[in-house]
């Protein structure tokens, strides 16, 4: 029975390894809420304010729903990026059509 024990413990040594080496290494993701809605938390803005700091990608990517999100609560920051979005996808993604969203104060914008 210890080298069962011993084979064990190996066994969960490796698999603890392994979840931290492909949590480490797998792209971040923002947080959503149960309804697959874009949280306002620090480390979403953290994402998105280093995504937008790359040259050339201030918009980050438009086809990604909670990037669109991110955008529409900034609507005097985004307002460009937010034009370039297809009307249906804005919609999908925030709920609310480009008007909406350029029209109104938005916190934290």
């Amino acid at each position: 029975m210890g080298k069962m024990a011993e084979y064990a413990v190996i066994f969960v040594a490796i698999a603890v390894v392994a979840f931290g080496a492909f949590s480490a290494f797998s792209p971040p993701r923002p947080d959503l809420d149960p309804q697959g809605r874009l949280l306002q938390t620090a480390a979403n803005q953290q994402f998105y304010q280093q995504q937008a700091a790359s040259p050339g990608n201030e918009c980050g990517n438009l086809k990604d729903a909670a990037n669109v999100q991110h955008l529409s609560h900034h609507p005097s920051q985004y307002a460009e990026c937010l034009r370039n979005v297809e009307p249906g996808f804005l919609k999908q993604a925030t709920g609310r059509a480009l008007q909406q969203i350029i029209g109104s104060d938005s916190p934290g914008g």
